[in-house]
């Protein structure tokens, strides 16, 4: 048995919270459902009291893409249960502990009492709710079936937020592997080669070549760190500067397709987000044209938005979308052959979701390829740089019997 912690709200519509001792998750829901309620939160007790302590945190404190997930899957959940839009973001505001999470909901429920719509509430904070976002809300507001896009876009955050949380956790041991090995040849060139300077340079002669490399990158290290420090991080902003720029952006989205190995992972990335975002949209009501222009607006590539362009042009004049998108560098022949069935069965925003599943799978797979590719080579690397310290510190010392004193 284990003990879970709820948040709940009764029929009238207030927060009750409690504890409960079942043995998973789902039996948790199950018996505060007999009780009468509607779970909106359900969590190990051990899990929340470590939640509540890094939201003590002035960092944790910011809005994050998981919040917005969670919000929207509870906004699902009291829509569904048949609270108003108003009383749900009442309720959702008083039930987040984020301050500022708190603040935006109270901000937006006062725009949707004022008589706004939800939909134009949202819209006034960018930075927290994407167009994507905006628009699948303002099709559910406009067809009458708002719950059920607030539960569609719920599975999608979902989704969205899986894929890029195994990325993430795929990436933390080549993280580690590069700052330990780092660090180790930075005290190296830094702390323990200093120490045999003074011994090589007092023996006035001649050192060999690895040891003269070794010595003069170890003292440039430690005289002049900080021009070093400000000349890469001049670097560092002029570059994200540039990309940042339109001409930045052009350059960077016309060669990150090219990479070798990494412009395959770019490319699946870049089918599923399309495949995902024009399903969940079409498979919510939003009309075909409609949605290419919010998802061309959404992707962040204006290679993908050109070819966007082309077919919603092709779809305007009555083409198939499959036709455009064969002619692109971009769809592999498998997702443009899917989109052809499904445009012929009338099923195009089931298959779309299909070619997005697919290709989450195959962004994973290929992440954990170039990670197996990775770790070694970063073994190897950081195996090179401390043999090469060490064998040019070894070869100095052998040849102090051959230096006259």
């Amino acid at each position: 048995m284990e003990t879970y912690y709820y948040e709940a709200t009764n029929k009238e519509g207030s927060i009750v919270t409690g504890t409960i001792e079942v043995a998973n998750e789902q039996l948790a829901v199950d018996r505060i459902q007999d009780m009468g309620y509607f779970p909106l939160q359900v969590s190990r007790a051990i899990e929340r009291e470590s939640i509540v302590n890094r939201l003590l945190s002035f960092v944790r404190d910011r809005i994050r893409e998981k919040d917005i997930m969670a919000f929207t899957y509870q906004l699902g959940v009291l829509l569904e249960a048949g609270f108003n839009l108003d009383r749900s973001l009442s309720i959702l505001s008083d039930l987040t502990e984020k301050k500022k999470l708190k603040e935006l909901l109270k901000k937006v429920n006062s725009y949707v009492r004022s008589g706004r719509s939800f939909s134009d509430a949202l819209s006034r904070f960018p930075s927290i709710f994407p167009l994507f976002y905006v628009n699948m809300v303002k099709a559910g507001e406009a067809g009458g079936f708002l719950e059920d896009v607030i539960s569609r876009m719920a599975v999608y955050l979902e989704n969205s937020q899986e894929l890029k949380d195994d990325v993430r956790s795929a990436l933390i041991y080549p993280l580690l592997l590069v700052t330990a090995g780092g660090v180790a040849v930075i005290v190296l060139l830094t702390f323990v080669v200093p120490q045999f300077t003074k011994i090589f340079t007092d023996m006035g002669e001649t050192l060999p070549l690895p040891t003269v490399i070794l010595l003069f990158i170890s003292n440039t290290l430690v005289n002049y760190w900080w021009i070093i420090l400000l000349f890469s991080s001049g670097i560092f902003l002029s570059a994200r500067r540039y990309l940042k720029s339109e001409n930045g952006r052009r350059y960077w989205d016309s060669l990150k397709f090219r990479i070798p190995v990494l412009g395959r992972l770019f490319k699946e990335v870049a089918v599923s987000r399309f495949a995902r975002t024009l399903g969940t949209l079409l498979e919510s009501g939003v009309p075909i044209l409609n949605a290419f222009q919010i998802v061309k607006g959404t992707l962040g590539s204006e290679k993908i938005s050109g070819i966007i362009y082309s077919v919603r042009e092709a779809a305007r004049k009555g083409r198939g979308i499959s036709e455009s998108l064969r002619n692109s560098d971009i769809f592999p022949p498998i997702a443009v052959h899917m989109i052809t069935v499904g445009e012929e069965t009338g099923r195009l925003d089931e298959m779309l979701i299909k070619i997005a599943d697919r290709f989450d799978i195959e962004v994973r797979t290929t992440v954990k390829r170039l990670l197996s590719l990775l770790e070694p080579a970063l073994i190897l690397i950081m195996g090179v740089l401390v043999g090469f310290i060490v064998i040019a510190m070894l070869i100095a010392i052998f040849s102090i019997n051959e230096l006259p004193f």
